[in-house]
């Protein structure tokens, strides 16, 4: 476990950490999306090819993508950026209020963080993030920072995004801990960014990743 010592910033992943991944969750969101119902996992694998790369810019992360799914489709790839904008996301965001209160005591949990101190962030690689989490119903206003990875045109892993939190925090990146639900991403981003990192868990199997009872316990104690 890693080393609470001198931690005065938390950055929360959002998707799978503080709601907790469904097993309907692609089904419901591929229903909002008919009749492109093949696009969805077309869109999700032409995105994971960008992970990790630094793109420069959203537009051009999503002018990317939309290339990418155009082709499979053979179609603009204007249809396919817009209906990113158009559908995808506002499908997405539908399907947040499913999903709420699956991270019991949230809100009191994030509000004695912050009295005690710390800076607290979230950052998903998935855009709108403050709607995500209205839409949870978890007040944005608990988190100083609500952004994506997808707004810096890099997608996690890319430890480009946590650096830039850093920098507007003025906290060296030792002292942030990030806590996510992915080794492979939360995991190898914060330690690219030199910060400490906890992994949350709903499976049963033991490792070292912490359900999130225990993680609340951890935190408190911070």
């Amino acid at each position: 476990m890693q080393s609470m010592h001198n931690i005065r910033g938390i950055i929360f992943d959002l998707d799978g950490t503080l709601y907790q991944m469904r097993w309907f969750m692609r089904p419901l969101l591929a229903c909002k999306l008919i009749p492109h119902l093949v696009r969805l996992p077309r869109f999700l694998k032409e995105r994971g090819r960008f992970a990790g790369v630094q793109m420069g810019s959203r537009e051009n992360l999503l002018n990317s993508i939309a290339l990418a799914v155009s082709k499979k489709e053979k179609c603009n790839p204007e249809e396919i950026y817009n209906w990113i904008l158009n559908s995808f996301y506002p499908a997405f965001i539908s399907i947040m209020p499913f999903l709420k209160n699956s991270r019991p005591g949230i809100e009191e949990s994030m509000i004695s963080l912050r009295k005690g101190g710390l800076k607290l962030g979230v950052l998903s690689d998935y855009d709108h993030v403050s709607k995500r989490l209205e839409y949870l119903q978890v007040n944005p206003s608990l988190f100083d920072i609500t952004t994506s990875s997808e707004a810096s045109g890099a997608l996690k892993p890319c430890s480009q995004p946590f650096l830039d939190i850093a920098d507007q925090w003025s906290i060296n990146p030792e002292n942030i801990l990030v806590i996510g639900d992915r080794d492979d991403t939360d995991g190898q981003a914060a330690r690219d960014a030199g910060m400490r990192f906890i992994q949350i868990t709903d499976s049963a199997q033991k490792s070292e990743a912490l359900r999130w009872n225990e993680l609340k316990s951890i935190l408190l104690s911070i």
